[in-house]
């Protein structure tokens, strides 16, 4: 079970916890429940945060060192942590493309204009909408928010898209002072058909990624509809997931003991920022 936690551009893989009982990685829901006078009940929903608690029996000494200097704020911020049993690196309201809100929050275009819709692409994925970019004459791109990367594994970004003009999917890179350094692109998409696009790379010494929508020219004004955004640490594409493979976190508690010498017996309490 693969994470990795840090900051962005020195992610440090951790030890696999243990199985017995964990690791845990618990969403909660923050709203309210309300029930009206005939019974019917309405969730509001604020957001949905998630906790990790990690735990090992038997820690090396260098990775508690570790552990503890990021409990005592003595590392630069903010923190990441890649939970590699949730394969899609997105962000949920990227991944998800405004679905959970019906807003475009964690999109960012060039140019154009940009609008959540209920009318998507049509994919495996019953979402309830995407998003509806227009782009400028002379063309644009669609971002979502960054992720971090780790050095050296294959990635695969994907989208869902029909659109009226030929269109990308691009995978940008980025430092650690979000200074772009370079960038990959699918083939082009067939304008008009309802197609999965998506593109694959190992990664460089970059810290984080974006993925993109890229379309070079749209003088006749046409949308680009998409949904179900993917960023998977993986040399194909695979099936979506909902998002929050990557996630900044801040550091919440870390307990210690002494069950042989040489070795700690560790929980870190990681909390959804």
């Amino acid at each position: 079970m693969g994470f990795h936690l840090g900051p962005l551009g020195a992610l440090r893989a951790l030890p696999s916890p243990s199985l017995g009982g964990g690791p845990d990685a618990t969403a909660t829901r923050l709203g309210g429940v309300h029930r009206s006078l005939g019974g019917r009940v309405t969730v509001d929903q604020v957001a949905v945060k998630r906790t990790w608690s990690l735990t090992w029996p038997y820690l090396d000494p260098d990775t508690h060192a570790y552990l503890d200097a990021l409990h005592l704020g003595l590392v630069d911020g903010p923190l990441w942590l890649i939970d590699g049993e949730r394969r899609n690196r997105l962000a949920p309201r990227v991944a998800a493309t405004g679905s959970a809100t019906r807003t475009t929050a964690g999109f960012s275009p060039t140019a154009g204009t940009l609008l959540w819709t209920p009318t998507v692409p049509v994919s495996p994925v019953p979402l309830a909408g995407g998003l509806d970019w227009t782009p400028p004459p002379v063309g644009g791109s669609l971002a979502g928010d960054p992720v971090p990367l780790v050095t050296g594994e294959p990635v695969t970004a994907s989208a869902w898209v029909r659109a009226g003009v030929t269109t990308r999917v691009r995978l940008e890179f980025y430092d650690t002072t979000d200074t772009q350094i370079g960038h990959v692109d699918s083939p082009p998409s067939t304008p008009g058909t309802d197609q999965r696009l998506s593109v694959s790379v190992i990664a460089s010494a970059a810290a984080a990624a974006r993925v993109a929508l890229l379309v070079e020219a749209n003088p006749s004004g046409a949308h680009v509809l998409t949904t179900a955004w993917q960023l998977d640490a993986a040399p194909t594409t695979t099936p979506w997931a909902p998002g929050g493979g990557a996630a900044e976190v801040a550091v919440d508690a870390l307990s210690a003991a002494y069950p042989v010498p040489g070795s700690w017996a560790t929980t870190l309490t990681l909390l959804e920022v």
